[in-house]
């Protein structure tokens, strides 16, 4: 979980914008439980799916959410395409969506792909997430399910399994090691198989203000991410 430090306290959440593509397919590109009411969080960033052409193969992200009460959160991610070589737009696509709390630990996010950009159908996303710590290490963890054209281009439903060990490395920096299960049930195990490996690490620039930087790596599976990747992204968040 990444950790932010407001007003003395840690805050917890957890990277999960590696492998989205220009369709991203939650709001949020942390996986976070749902903050306290009032809480706002601001992120702007890029994802690069091949490190050698950051100029041509990069998609810039800006994220904002807000908490209505301690159980509701409410956000939407707009996705650009002004890096991302001559065929892209420079509006790519826009997810909304909103996470409901099922305790400390647990929380349902529902996203919504819109009809917008390069995106020529609706998509839907239902995911369920959870986190779990033993000690001075954490585990976050989420199964999501991906429905509609816009999801899956037509094709069964797709499923994604996200895994996140992670700890604290002195008192301004966390180190995590993303694992992400991509496939769909037409062919769980075929085509559609990719499993990839986002080591990344945050860094506290100040009490609101945290730096993510990490890479991106193929590991195995027909779908898995073809080249290494770089992302970059700078998190602001305030709670009341």
């Amino acid at each position: 979980m990444k950790k932010y430090i407001l007003a003395g306290a840690l805050a917890f959440v957890a990277t999960q914008a590696l492998a989205q593509g220009s369709h991203p397919k939650q709001y949020d590109p942390f996986f976070a439980l749902p903050g306290k009411a009032g809480t706002t969080g601001v992120d702007g960033g890029l994802a690069n799916s091949k490190i050698s052409k950051i100029a041509d193969m990069s998609d810039v992200l800006v994220m904002g959410k807000y908490s209505l009460n301690d159980k509701i959160e409410l956000g939407a991610r707009a996705t650009l395409g002004f890096l991302a070589g001559d065929n892209a737009d420079a509006f790519r696509s826009l997810v909304v969506g909103a996470k409901y709390g099922l305790g400390e630990k647990f929380a349902l996010g529902v996203n919504l792909l819109a009809p917008a950009g390069e995106a020529d159908d609706p998509g839907l996303s239902i995911a369920i997430m959870h986190t779990k710590t033993w000690g001075s290490i954490s585990c976050n963890h989420m199964l999501q399910a991906n429905l509609l054209d816009g999801f899956t281009g037509g094709v069964g439903t797709g499923l994604h399994l996200f895994v996140e060990p992670n700890k604290a490395i002195g008192s301004k920096m966390v180190g995590y090691l993303d694992i992400l299960v991509n496939t769909n049930t037409d062919d769980i195990a075929g085509d559609y198989l990719g499993i990839d490996l986002g080591p990344n690490v945050d860094y506290k620039i100040n009490g609101k203000t945290v730096l993510n930087v990490g890479v991106s790596l193929g590991l195995a599976g027909d779908a898995k991410q073809a080249d290494p990747g770089i992302n970059a992204t700078l998190i602001w968040l305030c709670a009341k």
